[in-house]
């Protein structure tokens, strides 16, 4: 589906609005770059941006003489059901990561998550299986052991990772 650029714009200046109130809360050391800057600066570059391409949105449109509010129109991919289903895969994954994986921990939860992901594009099954395997092995060690990242992990998985 693609949605008009006012909503998209609107959108995107409604996140960096939200991101800038929640960096503003952050802690500010003296005399150093404190953890709010980068969070602050993506924030407000979202924002100006967002406001900008709504209101390029409505210059065009009024330029061209539409009328009415802005509806969304529903490509014909969106009437294929497994084409829907792939889509909507992505962010549930990512929500249900969120959700399992502080309780669970990373491997026991991303590797059927991405194991499932890959069935939904058509992969074979045992090829998919490693792959999910490999895969999170891989990140869990990189983000651990390199760039010494806490990830969420099971007891029986602790004493690896």
């Amino acid at each position: 589906m693609r949605l008009p650029d006012f909503w998209t714009g609107l959108g995107f200046a409604c996140l960096g609005s939200f991101v800038v109130q929640r960096a503003t809360g952050f802690p500010e050391p003296a005399g150093a770059a404190s953890p709010r800057l980068f969070p602050y600066i993506i924030g407000s570059g979202l924002l100006l941006l967002g406001i900008a391409i709504a209101a390029r949105s409505l210059r065009a449109r009024r330029a061209a003489g539409h009328g009415g509010f802005f509806r969304p129109e529903a490509p014909d991919w969106m009437r294929n059901p497994l084409a829907l289903a792939r889509v909507l895969l992505i962010p549930l994954s990512i929500v249900l990561f969120g959700l399992l994986a502080p309780a669970f921990g990373t491997l026991l939860v991303a590797t059927p998550l991405i194991f499932l992901n890959a069935l939904a594009w058509q992969e074979k099954p045992l090829p998919a299986l490693l792959s999910a395997v490999t895969i999170c092995v891989i990140v869990t060690l990189f983000f651990t052991r390199i760039m010494r990242v806490p990830l969420p992990t099971s007891s029986f998985f602790s004493p690896w990772f």
